[in-house]
């Protein structure tokens, strides 16, 4: 019998396996006189081979699933992320901010709103449940209707689980049964028994530093299909629950995104007791979001690990902001050696809302004071200073061929306009992004196969509010440089209308800034004439992006904002700190050209070269509006 031959086992690919069996089968002395290549063997080899593949397979997808970098099931990402005490956020229900006025049938004294008093909301034809994050009280003083103001609902329906801890059960596990829970509305009490109605009330354990074998904690874990986990301690990182003992759980089981945007409410029953309520919306549902992707477990999981429970450096409040706040989209965190002019001993915060443009004075006291607080060093104050935005507006030229296209050009002008908000919205709506015009451009390219080219002029805005009649300073920090090719060149920053008072106190409509050779002026237009106002109202330092108002005193102004308008040197705008980038529909400007009669046209002119007819043809513009300022 011949020497037996060693198989290769570096290989992977299928073919490779096979043709590693067939060479081996080949040198056997059983095997010589048969054909490897027939039906029958080639058959068995292809099975041995199929087999050897599914194993290699496999075992690489385990290895894969150990490493956070690598995993593609959410329970292995989970897994991993235990190690590194990193909770996924949960789904968390939108909130809305309204009054609620009650007319009592009787005389009461006060009238009380309970936690978690339900009341309706629709939202496309579907009924969403509301109730109140805590209990509201007011003096009725005998009025005939009683206003609670300022009263915050959390879309999410109440709901209360019960177990009786055995401890002789390995297996006993606390797993709330419901997807979708809010876990900023779970409450836990442990009750002695079923006949000891003593209650203790259970608190989630943020930092291991202060648990001892007698704290009343627990600790939450995402277990599989998106369930949460109640865990209590083992008598030596927080209390021991007992046999007998009742675990009390209550929680709100939310739709996410979903609740955003409701508007009108109703009461379900009653509230305080009274049927006759109304509502009035003061802010509208938003803040709901679902539950943490992976992808976003993948990112944040080792950096919360970093952060260690404690904010010293700038990334650690980044991610405890993120981590403990999840209406946050994005959020930037500087030092105050970074500010203009620097304050040392400070750490700026400025946080961009999953809705709306900035967060109110409310969250940021409690995002201060309820979350940074419990890690910040006591040497370092932080203070949150509301984001700005740097408009971007276009004027676009699209050149499209009607002939390769089913729509019309309002048609594709809509879809230009739908991928645009996308684009600012998922690329640049974000700290440290910056705006790419050649990515802009590809985006308005791969709207249509029709779209054979487009040009873009930009424009970059700020818009303010000014104090009316009163001489005041105002700074406008574009952070690029604006564009100036030489001295007397016409304005390349400009505003909107407004009046103002001249040095002769006399009220001079439809003026408006403008730049001139570093300096701002106010001007008018008299007829074709540009009239001066003020010929020195502040500077501009075209290096910078720098724009200065000085002892500003507009009367009125036109709209419900003023606009500081500036052409960029370059098409490529960035930011800085606490600034973001926005595209917004009213700042588009969309110009449709239909070349399609212009290549006919050129085709003609090829087809009559040799005679003395000149065709001449004209490029159809459709009709758009402009949207923008």
């Amino acid at each position: 019998m011949s020497e037996p031959v060693k198989l290769r086992v570096s290989e992977l690919d299928f073919n490779e396996i096979k043709n590693n069996f067939k060479e081996f089968l080949k040198v056997q002395d059983e095997f010589k006189d048969y054909n490897v290549e027939g039906s029958v063997i080639s058959m068995l080899l292809d099975v041995l081979a199929y087999n050897t593949h599914y194993n290699s397979f496999y075992l690489n997808m385990i290895a894969n699933e150990m490493f956070l970098d690598t995993a593609v099931n959410r329970s292995s990402l989970i897994s991993i992320s235990k190690q590194l005490g990193y909770l996924p956020q949960s789904r968390v229900g939108s909130r809305a901010n309204v009054n609620i006025s009650v007319t009592p049938n009787d005389s009461p004294s006060n009238v009380t709103i309970a936690k978690n008093t339900k009341f309706n909301s629709n939202i496309n034809g579907v009924n969403y449940v509301f109730v109140t994050d805590k209990a509201y009280s007011v003096e009725a003083n005998n009025n005939q209707t009683v206003s609670l103001n300022n009263v915050t609902l959390i879309e999410g329906e109440p709901l209360t689980f019960r177990y009786t801890v055995d401890e002789s059960d390995d297996t006993q596990r606390f797993v709330i049964p419901n997807r979708g829970v809010d876990h900023s509305t779970i409450t836990v009490k442990i009750q002695e028994s079923q006949f000891n109605t003593n209650q203790s009330v259970y608190s989630l354990a943020s930092d291991l530093l202060t648990v001892n074998s007698s704290s009343n904690v627990y600790f939450l874990e995402e277990t599989t299909d998106f369930r949460t986990e109640i865990i209590f301690g083992d008598g030596v990182l927080g209390n021991k629950v007992k046999t007998g003992n009742l675990v009390i759980i209550d929680y709100n089981a939310c739709s996410g995104v979903l609740g955003n945007g409701a508007e009108i409410f109703s009461v379900a029953t009653t509230a305080g007791g009274y049927s006759s309520v109304t509502l009035t919306t003061n802010e509208s549902a938003k803040g709901g979001s679902d539950e943490e992707t992976i992808n976003s477990i993948r990112f944040n999981a080792p950096r919360n690990f970093d952060t260690q429970n404690r904010a010293v450096t700038k990334d650690d409040y980044k991610r405890i902001i993120l981590r403990d706040y999840p209406l946050a989209e994005s959020v930037i965190v500087y030092g105050g050696e970074d500010a203009d002019p620097p304050q040392y001993g400070k750490v700026f915060c400025s946080i961009k809302p999953k809705q709306g443009l900035n967060i109110t004075s409310a969250v940021k006291n409690q995002i201060r004071d309820t979350i940074l607080k419990k890690y910040n060093v006591a040497s370092i104050t932080p203070e949150f200073v509301d984001l700005t935005y740097l408009h971007i507006c276009p004027s676009i030229t699209v050149n499209y061929d009607s002939r390769t296209s089913t729509q019309t050009a309002e048609s594709l002008k809509t879809k230009i306009e739908q991928n645009i908000i996308k684009f600012s919205t998922n690329k640049i709506e974000e700290f440290d992004q910056q705006f790419r015009i050649s990515a802009f451009q590809r985006e308005i390219d791969d709207t249509d196969t029709s779209i054979v080219g487009n040009e873009v002029d930009l424009k970059i805005k700020k818009r303010f509010i000014p104090t009316l009649s009163t001489n005041l300073d105002y700074t406008f920090n574009f952070y690029n440089e604006i564009s100036h090719p030489h001295n007397d060149h016409p304005a390349t920053v400009t505003s909107t209308n407004f009046s103002i008072k001249d040095s002769a106190d006399i009220v001079r409509e439809n003026c408006f800034l403008e730049d001139f050779n570093g300096v701002m002026r106010i001007t008018r237009m008299n007829g074709n004439v540009r009239v001066i106002v003020n010929a020195n109202a502040g500077t501009v330092n075209y290096k910078t992006g720098k724009v200065e108002l000085n002892s500003f005193n507009p009367i009125t102004f036109q709209g419900n904002e003023m606009l500081i308008s500036v052409t960029p040197r370059f098409s490529d705008i960035k930011t800085d700190k606490q600034q973001l980038l926005i595209v917004e529909k009213r700042d588009l400007y969309i110009n449709m050209i239909d070349i399609s009669a212009t290549i006919s046209g050129d085709a003609r002119n090829r087809s009559t070269s040799t005679t003395t007819t000149t065709t001449t043809s004209t490029t159809t513009t459709s009709s758009v509006s402009t949207t923008g300022y």
